[in-house]
């Protein structure tokens, strides 16, 4: 992909998050996954972002037996302990850690909710507890060292790269030894590949915060008081938890919404993370949870003062777990800091290892449940820049390589002609679409692809698991951030902001995607970790300055677009930030076909989904619009004479108006998508050379179309008939305006066509309009007019922003002119 010339561009892939798995048909909607938002990230406060991503959680989550909890999620206890929990317990009998008469540990004389310090102080024997249980353990065998080791302090803040908004009460905090066990795989793998630098395991933990380690000082002067150590940055904690003196009964949520966030927040920070553990104390009840990208489940409570057996089980198989039993995911694992201080990773596909050089997205991953979709600037161990994209998938969810592959032979199907002919029209898309240069389910456990299900929950079923209500009440959003349905918070779906952006003041819209999972239903999206390389590196139309380019990707786009059309597929997700122009090969380029279908399949994930800036009118609104209206006119009533009535009449009142059919992502909302992106590209920018001079017009037409909501009435309207009056640069108006209006009146005109015989909907457009489009936006006048317009970012409100990516080039049939054959691959 070719870097973009403005050197504070964002450069997105976007982002995907896919519906859960039920089946479903027609499409339909949801609430925004609130996460995704762009002042989630932006808010300073606190409160707000908690509430946000609480709102976009599940109403309903499912509570298991503790017994199942030590069966499949906690990790499994060490070789040495295996069968010995009984004899820990008993050396803490002996030693007086606990009172087996009184049924109390030493530490806690009275109940939480009997003491009067605050609750850190409170649950501070906690720590001690957990060193006793240790002890205990290295008694039976002196050769075991513990891998984690529990802080209990809830005035630590965990630091990151986006600073310190978590406060947990406690947490686990890896060592040292154990982050640089979990390197090994990688540093084998990267000198067997002949890389230069090599990190030794032995500085796993180098870079992980923000300022270098330094040896603790002591300080001389007895009457102050000792000085806190640093607090540990959040990529060496896992496990967070919250305490309240109160019991459960009371009904404090606090805890609970608290521990969310500080789960997510784990999750969203660290790409090197599969799930996370939790636990939270209410007094003496004691609950454990889980979440990862498909589920999110909690235990019953226990009395962890009374029920001892437990509560060592957990400590010891907490103390002693691998890393990557505890949420870590061995297969991507910590660098180095770039020059901006910002944190790389090695990354295995396939056996081979990627260094990143940038992150291009990782919006994805704010939102707990979901896709949790992150791309990579990277290179290989030949220093070939690649795009690299890791995410969760539904398990029925295919993975892009195969949807690449398998639009490319239905485009050789589709076609009728000699075998030249056929080759030539697959090429021509191939040239078209990123390349993907390799891919994998990854594999964590052994041989097995990492599962949110079969390995994370080591198999459990979820039909044992019983519903209850996450937080009560119900943390809801305000009417107006609303939509009906409910919402599976992910892989990410409505806007986002980058540090890029919010400097430039550039605009990049994220996609929303929705589900009809029932509010009563417990979230369990059962997913699969995948990663895909892809071969090229290039620009989006978002990043792209000169207009001129921007034309011929578009022409590109729409020439592709037809082909894949006429072979039974739809894109459905098309954006600035999966559209590209690759300047090498001069031609424009298709990105993320995660969301891409076969029109006609409607047995599952059948969802509407997509970016709303660029949503067609009829995906947003979920319904066709262009039928003729009335439909059937209805024959008049015939008066009822006064006080009479006659006899059954022998004709129908009226005829009745047919059901509306079930909306279905067409090719016509593909192309409409495109035309978004062009009306998006001369709002959000200005020519260097000579700007708009009415910006106040521009700001209100963009808000009025661009405003990301899922209920925008205005798009319809402006479509059928778009009007820019002088809120434009003279360049743009004097040659792109008509050219808009002119393929504007082309598309309305087949969606009126396609939708003449309503409910029957005849959505393939004819050869002609992808023809008539291209030709009213990429003419010889019109790039002669524009060829030399540089564009720069319009600075607007720093709520609304968008993303990026990158793609490739080709050989072609028929193609737009100008563009150059493909290197052979």
């Amino acid at each position: 992909m070719e870097p973009s010339k403005d050197t504070t561009s964002t450069e997105q892939l976007r982002a995907s998050t896919p519906p859960p798995s039920s089946l479903q048909s027609p499409e339909t909607p949801a609430r925004l996954k609130t996460a995704s938002l762009p002042r989630f990230r932006t808010d300073p406060s606190l409160q707000n972002k908690r509430t946000e991503l609480v709102g976009g959680l599940p109403k309903f989550i499912g509570e298991i037996s503790v017994d199942d909890y030590f069966k499949h999620v906690l990790p499994p206890l060490p070789i040495h302990l295996e069968n010995k929990v009984e004899e820990v317990c008993n050396i803490l009998n002996q030693n007086g850690t606990y009172n087996p008469t009184t049924l109390r540990w030493k530490q806690f004389p009275q109940d939480p909710k009997d003491q009067s310090p605050d609750e850190p102080k409170v649950f501070l024997p906690l720590a001690d507890i957990f060193k006793a249980i240790v002890q205990a353990a290295q008694q039976l065998d002196p050769q075991l060292e513990p891998n984690f080791e529990l802080v209990v302090d809830g005035y630590v803040a965990p630091i990151s790269e986006r600073g310190n908004d978590s406060r947990p009460d406690g947490f686990f905090k890896i060592t040292d030894k154990a982050l640089s066990e979990m390197r090994k795989k990688c540093e084998v793998l990267m000198k067997k590949e002949g890389w230069e630098d090599v990190p030794r395991a032995s500085e796993a933990t180098h870079g992980t915060t923000n300022e270098p380690k330094k040896s603790p000082q002591l300080s001389t002067n007895t009457s102050e008081k000792p000085k806190r150590p640093p607090p540990p940055p959040v990529y060496e904690i896992t496990a967070p938890q919250e305490f309240k003196k109160a019991n459960f009964t009371q009904k404090f949520d606090d805890d609970i919404i608290k521990l969310m966030w500080n789960m997510s927040r784990i999750l969203a920070l660290d790409p090197c993370r599969r799930f996370t553990l939790g636990f939270t104390i209410e007094d003496c009840s004691f609950r454990l949870w889980v979440l990862n990208r498909g589920t999110l489940l909690r235990t019953e409570a226990f009395d962890f003062i009374k029920d001892q057996r437990n509560l060592v089980t957990v400590f010891l198989s907490f103390a002693f777990s691998s890393a990557e039993n505890m949420g870590w995911d061995p297969t991507i694992t910590f660098s180095h800091r770039d020059s901006e201080n910002r944190r790389q990773y090695n990354i295995i596909v396939n056996e081979r290892v990627y260094k990143t050089v940038k992150t291009l997205s990782d919006y994805s991953a704010d939102n707990p449940l979901g896709r949790a979709t992150r791309v990579w600037k990277v290179q290989d161990a030949q220093g070939n820049t690649r795009v690299l994209k890791d995410l969760w998938l539904e398990h029925d969810r295919l993975e892009e390589h195969k949807i690449y592959e398998n639009i490319l032979q239905d485009v050789e199907k589709s076609n009728s002609a000699t075998p030249e002919h056929k080759e030539k029209a697959r090429n021509a898309v191939a040239d078209r679409l990123l390349t993907p240069l390799d891919h994998c389910r990854v594999k964590v456990s052994g041989t097995a692809d990492d599962d949110t299900n079969l390995v994370i929950l080591r198999g459990y079923d979820m039909n044992k698991a019983r519903t209850v209500v996450l937080i009560s009440p119900s943390q809801s959003n305000p009417p107006e951030k609303q939509s009906i349905g409910f919402s599976f918070s992910n892989d990410q779906d409505a806007e986002f902001i980058t540090p890029a952006s919010q400097d430039s003041g550039l605009q990049v819209p994220q996609r929303v995607v929705h589900n009809s999972l029932q509010e009563t239903e417990i979230p369990n999206d059962q997913r699969y970790h995948y990663r895909i390389v892809f071969e090229e590196y290039a620009t989006t139309i978002y990043d792209e300055r000169n207009l001129a380019n921007i034309l011929k990707a578009i022409a590109d786009v729409l020439f592709a677009l037809r082909l894949i059309h006429f072979a039974g597929w739809v894109h459905r997700d098309i954006s600035g930030g999966n559209l590209y122009y690759h300047k090498e090969r001069n031609i424009g380029l298709i990105g993320d076909l995660e969301y891409a279908k076969q029109v006609d399949d409607l047995s599952h994930h059948n969802v509407r989904t997509g970016t709303p800036y660029f949503m067609a009118s009829e995906a947003l609104a979920n319904k066709y619009s262009f039928s003729p209206y009335p439909i059937t006119p209805k024959q008049p009533r015939a008066p009822l004479e006064l006080y009479e009535l006659h006899g059954p009449r022998k004709g129908p009142l009226g005829v009745v108006d047919p059901e509306d059919p079930p909306f279905n992502h067409n090719a016509l909302h593909d192309i409409e998508s495109v035309w978004w992106v062009l009306v998006y590209t001369i709002l959000f920018n200005e020519d260097t050379a000579g700007p708009s001079q009415n910006t106040s017009a521009r700001q209100h037409l963009m808000n009025k179309l661009f405003d990301g909501q899922l209920n925008n009435n205005s798009r319809l309207s402006f479509l059928r008939k778009p009007q820019f009056g002088t809120c434009l640069p003279s360049s743009f108006s004097s040659s792109l305006v008509p050219a808009l209006q002119q393929y504007a009146r082309r598309l309305t005109a087949a969606f009126a066509a396609a939708e003449m015989n309503y409910p029957i909907i005849q959505p393939l457009p004819t050869p002609q309009l992808y023809e008539d489009c291209i030709g009213a936006i990429y003419t010889e006048v019109i790039v002669g007019a524009i060829k030399n317009v540089e564009m720069v970012y319009v600075k607007i409100r720093a709520q609304d922003v968008p993303g990026s990516g990158q793609k490739r080039s080709g050989n072609h049939l028929g193609e737009p002119e100008g563009s150059q054959k493909k290197k052979s691959r």
